[in-house]
Formats: C-alpha cells, structure tokens, sequence
C-alpha cells in the first residue's frame, strides 16, 4: 500500500511500491474531494481550450456534436451510416458539418418578422407585443426536441464556452447576433418615428437596440429551465421579457 496526498491505493499482493510515498493528507476527506473537483474543473476548462486550438486548425465536432451518430440520424430515413459516409466521407466530417449550421443561424433571423407599429395605439403596446413574440420564439423548458431557433438557440449554448478560444465558433455567433440587433434598431426607429417618441440626450436606438437584445437572451436562459416567471410564479416567463423591456423603453425614451 502506498498513500499520495489525498488518495490511498491499494497495491496487489507482493507487488512492491517503487514510487517515494508521499505524506498522507491532513486534509478532511470532504476537503479533499472538493480539492479535487476544483482541479477537475481547472482540467474541463484546459481541455476545452486545446479542443479549440483544434478546431480553428481543422473542422471537428466539440460538445453534444461529437456524439452524433451517423448511424441513428440515417436510420430517421431507414438508411444506414453509409448513406451519410457516402456523402460526407466520414462522421466525423458529418458531425463537423453540423455544427457548423447550428452555430450561424443567420437565415433564421432574416425571416424574423416583427408586429407592424400602425397596429397598435401605443408604443408600449406595441413592444409587449414584440417581446411577447421574442419569448415565443426563443427556447421553453420541457419543450419537445424540433428544429427551431429556440432549441437551436439552446444547442449554441453547449458550443460558447469554446467560442472564448476559437474563432471558428466565435464568428458565426458574432455575426448572427450583430445582423438581429441591427434588425431590433430598424424597427425601434420605425416604432419611434411612427408614434412621435424621441430618445434621450445621451441614448441611441443602436443602444435600446442592444440592451433589448441582452433582455430577451438573458430571459431565454431562465426560459430554458421554467415556463414560469422566477419570481411570481403566477405569471408565465413571456411577463419577465415584457415588463423588462418596458423599463428599458421607458428609461431611453422621453
């Protein structure tokens, strides 16, 4: 038997230890084992940083992406693996792909299509109805797997923490988010011009624009884990984005 710093092994018999023995750990064992997960999540976060260095070196599958079988996506169509090997050359290149249009998701957000200002008496009538619309669109707890932004807003989320070391992550969210917060400015420039409302001094409708989009993603977080809202129970999340952003208009309009 011999004891490093905070683990006891085990040798089988007649083997004989060769390696020095440390000084057994005066460290409680709960102590330990947090002293141990602190170092295993130094490790996750190390891991994930040369998987990146990997990625912008050559396209590969990191996250939930790596575990797409071929297999089982091919058997949707009542093929096999080969199907999607033939076309791609390996799962690997087929995981990559992907990927790859999960993270820009552009197209989606040039379909968007926003409540028309003439609709409505008010301008903070007519933003209810534009977060209403932005939390609809965005992900819902216990919500059955499908191919819409919302969910595959969730699958980025399972990519981000990669984007802090790749550009090949980094740029297609970037992009994406930049082509929606100039679309939320157009159409606070049309709300305003159409109900006679003006910005403060220091504030513009890029900046409105931004803190909007900022709202309704942060909500998307909590919508992820909760219909609800996180405070008032009573209320759906949708009243959380809604009464949000009228604090937001309110504040940079006068």
């Amino acid at each position: 038997m011999y004891v490093d710093t905070y683990c006891t092994y085990e040798m089988p018999p007649g083997q004989v230890q060769s390696t020095p023995v440390s000084e057994r750990s005066t460290l409680p064992k709960h102590e330990a084992r947090r002293r141990y997960v602190e170092i295993g999540e130094l490790a996750v976060l190390e891991q994930i940083q040369r998987d990146s260095a990997l990625l912008d070196a050559d396209a590969i599958a990191v996250g939930p992406f790596a575990r797409l079988d071929a297999g089982q996506v091919a058997a949707h169509d009542g093929k096999t693996r080969g199907a999607i090997t033939n076309l791609f050359g390996s799962q690997a290149a087929f995981q990559a792909a992907t990927m790859a249009l999960a993270l820009s998701a552009g197209d989606w957000i040039a379909e968007l299509e926003y409540p028309a200002p003439a609709d409505f008496d008010g301008a903070e009538a007519w933003l209810d109805a534009v977060l209403a619309r932005e939390s609809a669109r965005g992900p819902l707890a216990g919500a059955v797997p499908s191919v819409t932004y919302g969910t595959l807003w969730a699958l980025w989320l399972s990519a981000v923490p990669y984007g802090l070391w790749s550009e090949r992550v980094r740029q297609p969210s970037m992009e994406e988010h930049t082509q929606w917060v100039a679309r939320l400015e157009r159409e606070i420039e049309g709300a305003l011009e159409h109900f006679g409302a003006g910005l403060r001094e220091d504030t513009s409708a890029a900046d409105l624009a931004g803190a909007l989009a900022s709202l309704i993603e942060g909500v998307w977080l909590n919508q992820c884990l909760t219909t609800r809202h996180p405070t008032d129970p009573s209320q759906p999340i949708s009243a959380f984005m809604r009464r949000s952003g009228r604090l937001l208009w309110r504040g940079a309009t006068e």
